[in-house]
């Protein structure tokens, strides 16, 4: 397409009669009232812009719901244009405003820690690790892989420190030993910082036993457990096991270990939006609908907010986040949160029966690049096999893990 003599590139469409153009590197336009390549009537006199408007590639892609074909997709519709020169020069000139820079040049001496961080290890530790594990050896294979932060587990339904908490089950194989402290101690001398990483979504008998309100129900109020594991139960996060007992968690392991960031697996819900009918539940609007979509949203909000607090009682730097799922699915308001969040992470694992291929990931890069302004991101891929089969008993194949990365 030709405007004025300037070469413009269209490199999506939003809608039809509007496309998002790009007429110098790294300048978009987005022009309305196209009807055609053949003829174009835009509105672009200085009396009359109401035909452009000037959108940035970060909002292009926060508030549209399109993919952007390929350039060669249209290359076709382009080469078809009867659109000549002589017609061209005798339209107005085009009021085209030139785009601010797409992002802000970052200074290093200002840029906060978790900025730097270019690769990060995690091995989701199990109850059999403080009987067996080397710790040593643990921390030099993530130090070998130059790993600049690791995950260590707190509690993966169970704790892997000698925990006062109430409710915080010790494992059968930790024996009064500081599993996790011996853990972070390892990763600190090599220089590796430390997230601290926590799973609040079950619980065991005895804590449902002493609270009932904390689990999430059915319709008929009988409780809702684990599909994997069936003693353990769902915790609903409308109610105070997320305001209180959480909170001594997180709050016991800053006093004693020197841990950078807390993080949580399992919460806030991924993919669907929970259905719960415990007693606070009931109040709430039907899930599923728009307005319990507000009322999650807001939860999840005042969470995170609470969390990071407590995460910053300790260190000004250190801060909370948690996992916000793989692919681009419904959950958390993720504008709202990219606002607040130190830390976007992505979990995409592998291929399973609902993320058949690697694209899904890459459409989530955009919209986290979209909502964080900058801020750092990470994206989950795994080591084992995800096929349903397979899953966690298998290692994946060597090319498609490098694939993932």
């Amino acid at each position: 397409m030709v405007i004025e003599n300037r070469s413009v590139r269209i490199v999506g469409a939003i809608r039809q009669g509007r496309y998002l153009c790009e007429v110098r590197a790294g300048q978009y336009w987005r022009l309305e009232n196209l009807k055609s390549f053949d003829v174009i009537s835009l509105p672009l006199t200085k009396s009359s812009r109401a035909g452009i408007k000037i959108v940035n590639r970060r909002k292009f892609l926060k508030t549209t719901g399109a993919a952007i074909p390929m350039t060669s997709r249209l290359s076709p519709l382009l080469r078809s244009s009867s659109l000549s020169a002589e017609a061209v020069s005798s339209r107005p000139t085009p009021d085209l405003v030139a785009l601010p820079p797409r992002m802000a040049a970052v200074d290093p001496a200002t840029q906060q820690w978790q900025q730097k961080i270019r690769r990060v290890g995690q091995s989701n530790m199990t109850e059999h690790d403080p009987a067996v594990m080397n710790i040593e050896e643990w921390a030099d294979y993530w130090h070998s892989a130059k790993a600049d932060i690791v995950f260590i587990s707190v509690t993966g339904i169970l704790a892997f420190y000698p925990s006062k908490v109430r409710f915080h089950r010790h494992g059968k194989f930790l024996n009064g030993r500081d599993f996790f402290g011996e853990c972070v101690a390892a990763a600190k001398r090599r220089s590796m910082r430390v997230v601290a990483r926590m799973s609040p979504d079950l619980n065991w008998g005895d804590a449902l036993d002493a609270h009932p309100e904390w689990a999430m129900r059915n319709q008929d109020g009988s409780v809702q457990f684990s599909d994997e594991e069936p003693r353990l139960f769902k915790t609903c996060m409308f109610t105070s096991y997320m305001d209180d007992y959480v909170p001594a968690i997180m709050r016991e392991v800053n006093s004693i270990y020197d841990v950078d960031c807390f993080y949580t697996n399992g919460w806030p819900p991924l993919g669907s939006l929970p259905e719960c009918h415990c007693e606070v539940c009931s109040k709430l609007p039907p899930s599923g609908t728009p307005a319990y979509w507000r009322v999650f949203d807001d939860r999840v909000f005042e969470l995170w907010q609470k969390y990071d607090a407590i995460a910053k009682e300790k260190n000004p730097n250190s801060f909370f986040f948690a996992n916000l799922g793989g692919n681009v699915r419904g959950g958390p308001n993720l504008d709202r949160l990219g606002k607040i969040a130190a830390w976007f992470q992505a979990d995409n694992q592998g291929r399973t029966y609902d993320d058949p291929a690697v694209w899904g990931c890459t459409l989530q890069g955009r919209v986290c690049n979209a909502v964080m302004d900058g801020k750092f991101a990470a994206n989950v891929t795994a080591a084992y096999s995800t096929g349903t089969v397979t899953w966690r008993n298998a290692s994946k194949n060597p090319a498609e893990a490098e694939m993932w990365l």
